[in-house]
């Protein structure tokens, strides 16, 4: 798998925490933590029938969204432990699946299969993304679209908690972020790769890609928070800054 492995590693062992402490809708596609969903949105419109890929899922709760929706939805993600938290929600049965596998190269897929692929904060675990864009346009339908989120590139940068404002050293040498997982030997490093707009775009557009929508989405008001399908204990100690700074790059692309 190109998918980093010792990321999936640390996926792994945060599942359980990450899930509890999230509070993540399976009625909306989520985009952003604190911020509006894609139904808020209007980015899709219509599902019924429709074909949906989302990878990186997860828990799957976009892929349960998706086809509690009406559309046909398959959720895929490397990691084991994810997996089975989407197992524990309720999947609507006969049009939605969650399954382990590589969601970089994609060959086990044939071409032009789904109308919608949906990735959200995976391909910052991707070591080639260029892979990735290419495998997902040839997958897609003709007239099929993508809709993706990955950190923006100001996440890489320290918060300044006095001056509230991130500190930006060199946006143009943009840091690998090493993390480490909750085991208690302390062994497994996890990597998270930042990337420029300027490189992100250019992938997506380098693949064939019309992009459509970029955005860079703010955390709603406090009082509005409950219309957030992205929220929980898990992302509040972070509002002051997704106030500020965006925490998410979303991109809308068609084929």
């Amino acid at each position: 798998m190109d998918l980093i492995e010792n990321s999936i590693s640390g996926w792994s062992s945060m599942a359980d925490t990450y899930q509890r402490l999230s509070e993540i809708s399976v009625e909306d596609i989520h985009l952003s933590p604190l911020g509006q969903g894609a139904e808020a949105l209007q980015i899709i419109q219509d599902f019924k029938g429709k074909r949906f890929l989302e990878l990186g899922c997860g828990a799957a709760q976009n892929t349960i969204a998706c086809a509690r929706k009406g559309g046909w939805s398959v959720g895929v993600d490397a990691s084991m432990e994810q997996i089975r938290h989407a197992h524990k929600l309720k999947i609507p049965n006969g049009n939605s699946d969650v399954i382990r596998g590589d969601i970089t190269s994609l060959d086990w897929i044939k071409s032009e299969t789904f109308d919608w692929i949906l990735s959200m904060f995976a391909i910052e675990f991707v070591s080639n993304i260029d892979e990735f864009f290419a495998a997902s346009y040839r997958i897609l339908r003709p007239d099929g679209r993508i809709l993706f989120s990955t950190v923006h590139p100001l996440g890489s940068f320290q918060w300044d908690t006095t001056e509230k404002a991130v500190i930006a050293h060199d946006y143009f040498n943009l840091p690998v972020e090493i993390w480490a997982d909750e085991d208690e030997d302390g062994k497994e490093l996890n990597l998270t790769i930042f990337r420029t707009i300027e490189e992100i775009v250019g992938s997506v557009l380098n693949q064939g890609f019309k992009i459509l929508r970029l955005l860079e989405p703010r955390a709603l008001p406090i009082q509005d928070s409950d219309l957030s399908p992205y929220k929980g204990p898990y992302w509040e100690p972070y509002r002051e800054r997704l106030e500020k700074i965006p925490f998410a790059l979303v991109i809308e692309a068609s084929k």
